[in-house]
Protein backbone atom coordinates (compact mmCIF):
# COMPACT_ATOMS: atom_id res chain seq x y z
CA UNK A 1 0.00 0.00 0.00
CA UNK A 2 2.97 2.73 0.37
CA UNK A 3 4.26 1.94 -3.23
CA UNK A 4 0.40 1.87 -4.55
CA UNK A 5 0.12 5.27 -3.01
CA UNK A 6 3.17 6.97 -3.91
CA UNK A 7 2.68 5.82 -7.17
CA UNK A 8 -0.86 7.62 -7.04
CA UNK A 9 0.49 10.46 -5.49
CA UNK A 10 2.50 10.59 -8.34
CA UNK A 11 0.08 10.25 -11.16
CA UNK A 12 -3.04 11.46 -9.69
CA UNK A 13 -1.93 15.51 -10.25
CA UNK A 14 -2.10 14.82 -13.42
CA UNK A 15 -5.15 13.46 -14.74
CA UNK A 16 -7.92 15.96 -14.06
CA UNK A 17 -10.53 13.03 -13.33
CA UNK A 18 -8.67 11.39 -10.91
CA UNK A 19 -10.75 12.39 -8.04
CA UNK A 20 -13.60 11.41 -10.06
CA UNK A 21 -12.61 7.93 -10.95
CA UNK A 22 -11.48 7.38 -7.15
CA UNK A 23 -14.60 8.14 -6.30
CA UNK A 24 -16.69 5.77 -8.38
CA UNK A 25 -14.10 2.83 -7.33
CA UNK A 26 -14.51 3.63 -4.38
CA UNK A 27 -10.89 4.36 -3.28
CA UNK A 28 -11.68 7.26 -0.82
CA UNK A 29 -12.59 5.60 2.21
CA UNK A 30 -9.54 2.31 1.59
CA UNK A 31 -7.23 5.53 1.64
CA UNK A 32 -8.93 7.25 4.61
CA UNK A 33 -9.18 3.88 6.28
CA UNK A 34 -5.45 3.43 5.83
CA UNK A 35 -4.55 6.27 7.47
CA UNK A 36 -6.69 5.92 10.46
CA UNK A 37 -5.11 2.57 10.84
CA UNK A 38 -1.41 4.15 10.45
CA UNK A 39 -0.92 7.95 11.85
CA UNK A 40 1.97 6.78 13.80
CA UNK A 41 3.55 5.62 10.88
CA UNK A 42 4.98 8.61 9.19
CA UNK A 43 6.53 6.81 6.17
CA UNK A 44 2.78 5.57 5.04
CA UNK A 45 0.61 8.92 6.57
CA UNK A 46 2.47 10.89 4.17
CA UNK A 47 1.66 9.05 0.50
CA UNK A 48 -2.03 8.60 2.19
CA UNK A 49 -2.06 12.39 2.91
CA UNK A 50 -0.84 13.84 -0.89
CA UNK A 51 -3.27 11.31 -2.51
CA UNK A 52 -5.86 12.48 -0.12
CA UNK A 53 -4.79 16.33 -1.10
CA UNK A 54 -5.46 15.34 -5.12
CA UNK A 55 -9.35 13.30 -4.06
CA UNK A 56 -9.87 16.54 -1.89
CA UNK A 57 -9.21 19.38 -4.77
CA UNK A 58 -13.28 18.36 -6.24
CA UNK A 59 -16.01 19.48 -4.33
CA UNK A 60 -17.81 16.07 -4.53
CA UNK A 61 -15.46 14.22 -2.57
CA UNK A 62 -14.01 16.73 -0.23
CA UNK A 63 -17.88 16.30 1.19
CA UNK A 64 -17.99 12.63 1.30
CA UNK A 65 -14.48 12.81 2.83
CA UNK A 66 -15.92 14.77 5.72
CA UNK A 67 -18.72 12.48 6.27
CA UNK A 68 -15.53 10.08 6.53
CA UNK A 69 -13.81 11.29 8.99
CA UNK A 70 -11.29 12.98 7.32
CA UNK A 71 -11.49 16.35 8.73
CA UNK A 72 -11.13 14.83 11.99
CA UNK A 73 -7.54 12.72 10.90
CA UNK A 74 -6.66 16.14 10.01
CA UNK A 75 -6.68 17.85 12.94
CA UNK A 76 -4.85 14.99 15.17
CA UNK A 77 -2.00 15.27 12.85
CA UNK A 78 -2.20 19.33 13.11
CA UNK A 79 -0.87 20.46 15.97
CA UNK A 80 1.67 22.92 18.06
CA UNK A 81 5.35 23.96 16.75
CA UNK A 82 7.35 20.74 15.95
CA UNK A 83 10.68 20.10 13.91
CA UNK A 84 9.72 17.00 13.47
CA UNK A 85 7.44 16.00 10.25
CA UNK A 86 7.11 19.78 8.67
CA UNK A 87 6.44 17.69 5.35
CA UNK A 88 3.67 15.73 7.22
CA UNK A 89 2.31 18.78 8.88
CA UNK A 90 2.38 20.58 5.39
CA UNK A 91 0.76 18.63 3.33
CA UNK A 92 -2.10 18.04 6.51
CA UNK A 93 -2.98 21.33 6.00
CA UNK A 94 -3.08 21.56 2.28
CA UNK A 95 -5.29 18.65 2.46
CA UNK A 96 -7.72 20.39 5.42
CA UNK A 97 -7.28 23.88 3.47
CA UNK A 98 -9.47 21.98 0.60
CA UNK A 99 -12.21 19.65 2.91
CA UNK A 100 -12.72 22.95 4.85
CA UNK A 101 -14.08 24.85 1.03
CA UNK A 102 -17.03 22.67 1.93
CA UNK A 103 -19.76 24.61 3.59
CA UNK A 104 -20.64 20.99 5.61
CA UNK A 105 -16.95 20.69 6.23
CA UNK A 106 -16.69 24.27 7.84
CA UNK A 107 -19.29 23.66 9.46
CA UNK A 108 -18.45 20.40 11.07
CA UNK A 109 -14.78 21.65 12.23
CA UNK A 110 -17.00 25.12 14.01
CA UNK A 111 -19.60 22.25 15.97
CA UNK A 112 -16.62 20.44 16.99
CA UNK A 113 -14.31 23.37 18.57
CA UNK A 114 -11.45 23.12 15.83
CA UNK A 115 -11.57 27.11 15.50
CA UNK A 116 -9.72 27.92 18.98
CA UNK A 117 -7.12 25.16 17.94
CA UNK A 118 -6.62 26.68 14.71
CA UNK A 119 -5.84 29.71 16.34
CA UNK A 120 -3.85 28.38 18.95
CA UNK A 121 -1.43 26.67 16.52
CA UNK A 122 -1.22 29.20 14.39
CA UNK A 123 0.02 32.00 17.28
CA UNK A 124 2.01 29.23 18.49
CA UNK A 125 3.93 28.20 15.26
CA UNK A 126 3.98 32.34 14.70
CA UNK A 127 5.98 32.35 18.22
CA UNK A 128 8.57 30.10 17.82
CA UNK A 129 9.34 30.11 14.19
CA UNK A 130 11.70 32.68 14.52
CA UNK A 131 13.55 32.76 11.58
CA UNK A 132 10.48 32.20 9.15
CA UNK A 133 11.90 29.06 7.71
CA UNK A 134 8.09 27.50 8.03
CA UNK A 135 5.94 30.09 6.24
CA UNK A 136 3.90 27.52 4.25
CA UNK A 137 2.88 25.84 7.34
CA UNK A 138 1.45 28.90 8.58
CA UNK A 139 0.25 30.63 5.42
CA UNK A 140 -1.53 26.65 5.46
CA UNK A 141 -3.50 27.51 8.89
CA UNK A 142 -4.20 31.13 8.15
CA UNK A 143 -6.11 29.21 4.90
CA UNK A 144 -7.72 27.01 7.03
CA UNK A 145 -9.08 29.92 9.34
CA UNK A 146 -10.01 31.89 5.89
CA UNK A 147 -11.85 28.82 4.28
CA UNK A 148 -13.84 27.85 8.04
CA UNK A 149 -14.85 31.85 8.35
CA UNK A 150 -16.48 31.59 5.26
CA UNK A 151 -19.83 30.73 6.95
CA UNK A 152 -21.22 32.99 9.51
CA UNK A 153 -20.66 29.73 12.39
CA UNK A 154 -17.32 30.04 11.39
CA UNK A 155 -16.87 34.09 12.14
CA UNK A 156 -19.07 33.79 15.38
CA UNK A 157 -16.33 31.15 16.79
CA UNK A 158 -13.38 33.48 15.61
CA UNK A 159 -14.89 36.27 17.52
CA UNK A 160 -15.40 34.30 20.55
CA UNK A 161 -12.06 32.50 20.32
CA UNK A 162 -10.47 36.24 20.07
CA UNK A 163 -9.30 35.74 16.97
CA UNK A 164 -9.09 39.60 15.67
CA UNK A 165 -6.58 40.18 18.51
CA UNK A 166 -4.66 37.00 17.83
CA UNK A 167 -4.23 38.15 13.73
CA UNK A 168 -3.73 41.43 14.55
CA UNK A 169 -0.41 41.27 17.12
CA UNK A 170 1.14 38.58 14.85
CA UNK A 171 0.32 41.22 11.34
CA UNK A 172 1.77 43.89 13.60
CA UNK A 173 4.54 42.05 14.30
CA UNK A 174 5.28 40.45 10.93
CA UNK A 175 5.17 43.92 8.84
CA UNK A 176 8.77 45.06 9.12
CA UNK A 177 9.78 41.51 7.16
CA UNK A 178 8.76 41.67 3.47
CA UNK A 179 8.76 38.39 2.47
CA UNK A 180 5.94 37.65 5.32
CA UNK A 181 3.40 40.09 3.10
CA UNK A 182 1.89 36.97 2.37
CA UNK A 183 0.79 36.28 5.68
CA UNK A 184 -0.25 39.92 6.39
CA UNK A 185 -2.50 39.86 3.47
CA UNK A 186 -4.87 36.92 4.20
CA UNK A 187 -4.80 38.20 8.28
CA UNK A 188 -6.35 41.26 6.72
CA UNK A 189 -8.88 39.54 4.54
CA UNK A 190 -9.96 37.27 7.33
CA UNK A 191 -10.43 40.35 9.84
CA UNK A 192 -11.88 42.29 7.26
CA UNK A 193 -14.40 39.17 7.06
CA UNK A 194 -15.37 38.91 10.98
CA UNK A 195 -15.27 42.24 12.21
CA UNK A 196 -18.89 43.25 12.60
CA UNK A 197 -20.76 45.35 11.18
CA UNK A 198 -21.40 48.58 12.50
CA UNK A 199 -23.24 51.96 11.65
CA UNK A 200 -21.09 55.01 10.69
CA UNK A 201 -21.16 57.33 13.49
CA UNK A 202 -22.53 60.42 11.01
CA UNK A 203 -25.92 61.90 11.84
CA UNK A 204 -26.74 61.87 8.00
CA UNK A 205 -25.56 60.14 5.30
CA UNK A 206 -24.89 63.41 2.93
CA UNK A 207 -21.47 64.37 2.15
CA UNK A 208 -19.45 66.95 4.12
CA UNK A 209 -17.99 67.99 0.84
CA UNK A 210 -19.42 69.81 -2.06
CA UNK A 211 -18.44 69.98 -5.44
CA UNK A 212 -19.42 72.30 -8.42
CA UNK A 213 -21.37 70.96 -11.22
CA UNK A 214 -19.56 71.38 -14.86
CA UNK A 215 -20.18 74.92 -16.48
CA UNK A 216 -23.45 74.92 -19.31
CA UNK A 217 -23.02 77.64 -21.76
CA UNK A 218 -26.62 80.28 -21.44
CA UNK A 219 -26.77 79.73 -25.08
CA UNK A 220 -26.01 76.12 -25.70
CA UNK A 221 -28.38 73.40 -26.90
CA UNK A 222 -28.32 71.74 -23.37
CA UNK A 223 -29.59 75.03 -21.52
CA UNK A 224 -32.55 75.48 -24.09
CA UNK A 225 -33.20 72.37 -22.90
CA UNK A 226 -33.30 73.19 -19.28
CA UNK A 227 -34.76 76.59 -19.80
CA UNK A 228 -38.35 74.54 -20.91
CA UNK A 229 -41.27 75.13 -18.42
CA UNK A 230 -41.71 72.32 -16.11
CA UNK A 231 -45.41 71.89 -16.95
CA UNK A 232 -44.03 71.90 -21.45
CA UNK A 233 -45.89 69.47 -23.24
CA UNK A 234 -44.04 66.61 -24.95
CA UNK A 235 -44.17 68.39 -28.45
CA UNK A 236 -42.47 71.23 -27.66
CA UNK A 237 -39.78 68.82 -26.14
CA UNK A 238 -39.18 67.18 -29.25
CA UNK A 239 -39.59 70.54 -31.76
CA UNK A 240 -36.73 71.79 -29.67
CA UNK A 241 -34.77 68.56 -30.13
CA UNK A 242 -35.04 68.30 -33.90
CA UNK A 243 -34.50 71.92 -34.21
CA UNK A 244 -30.79 71.13 -32.30
CA UNK A 245 -30.29 68.28 -34.17
CA UNK A 246 -30.63 69.94 -37.46
CA UNK A 247 -28.12 73.06 -36.29
CA UNK A 248 -25.93 70.14 -35.52
CA UNK A 249 -26.15 68.64 -38.80
CA UNK A 250 -25.61 72.25 -40.96
CA UNK A 251 -22.18 72.92 -38.50
CA UNK A 252 -21.00 69.09 -39.04
CA UNK A 253 -20.99 68.99 -35.38
CA UNK A 254 -22.02 65.10 -34.59
CA UNK A 255 -22.16 65.24 -31.01
CA UNK A 256 -23.42 62.30 -30.11
CA UNK A 257 -22.76 62.28 -26.24
CA UNK A 258 -25.76 65.10 -26.51
CA UNK A 259 -27.94 62.95 -28.53
CA UNK A 260 -27.80 60.34 -26.38
CA UNK A 261 -28.72 62.88 -23.27
CA UNK A 262 -31.57 64.53 -25.36
CA UNK A 263 -32.96 61.60 -26.39
CA UNK A 264 -32.67 60.60 -22.17
CA UNK A 265 -34.87 63.74 -21.77
CA UNK A 266 -37.35 63.32 -24.09
CA UNK A 267 -38.23 59.19 -23.44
Amino acid sequence: MLQLHSLLAKVGPKDRKFGVKARLTGALNVTVNILKQNLLNSKLVLPCLQVLRVYSSNSVNAISLGKSGAVELMFKIVGPYSKKNTTVLKVALDTLGALLKSKNNARRAVDRGHVPALLLAYHDWHRNDAHHRHMLIRKGLLACLRNVTNIKEGRKAFNEADGMRVLYNTSTECLPVRTLDPLVNTSSLIMRKCFPKNRLPLPTIKSAFRYPLPHVPAGGPVAQIYSQMPGGSREDHVTCLNNNNNSNNNNNNNNKPLQNGAAYTVS
